[in-house]
């Protein structure tokens, strides 16, 4: 089972997790929203500063995947998506999931509340 940890503050990662939720096999993953959830959080090693940064998913047996490995792993959990997931092993593809994955991270890190914590993680 995947343990998927999440920013549910983010309008647009809530709606893409929510997509998963819907699509994913049954009792495939586990959600961990990192603002509700902090016990799983930390029980797993991280901090809501680290999962600000890109997505986390620790695997079956506690291997953490992070960004867009996160991203292709949780691809495989859901039918509709598997064939993205085997586009993925491809490295001209795999290039091109990176380079949207960085630009969507330009975005995201600039949403005030991930600036907010950051800023205070940075302050410890």
């Amino acid at each position: 089972m995947l343990s998927v940890f999440y920013d549910g503050r983010c309008g647009l990662c809530d709606r893409e997790i929510a997509f998963y939720r819907r699509h994913a096999n049954t009792n495939s993953v586990l959600w961990f929203d990192i603002w509700q959830q902090e016990e799983q959080l930390l029980a797993a090693g991280l901090t809501q500063a680290q999962c600000l940064q890109k997505l986390h998913l620790l695997d079956e047996h506690c291997q953490l995947h992070t960004g867009v490995d996160a991203m292709v792993l949780l691809w495989q959990t859901v039918p509709k998506l598997r064939g993205l997931a085997k586009l993925a092993r491809f490295a001209p593809f795999r290039s091109l999931l990176a380079l949207g994955y960085k630009l969507f991270l330009v975005w995201y890190k600039r949403q005030p509340h991930v600036q907010a914590c950051l800023l205070a993680d940075n302050k410890e």
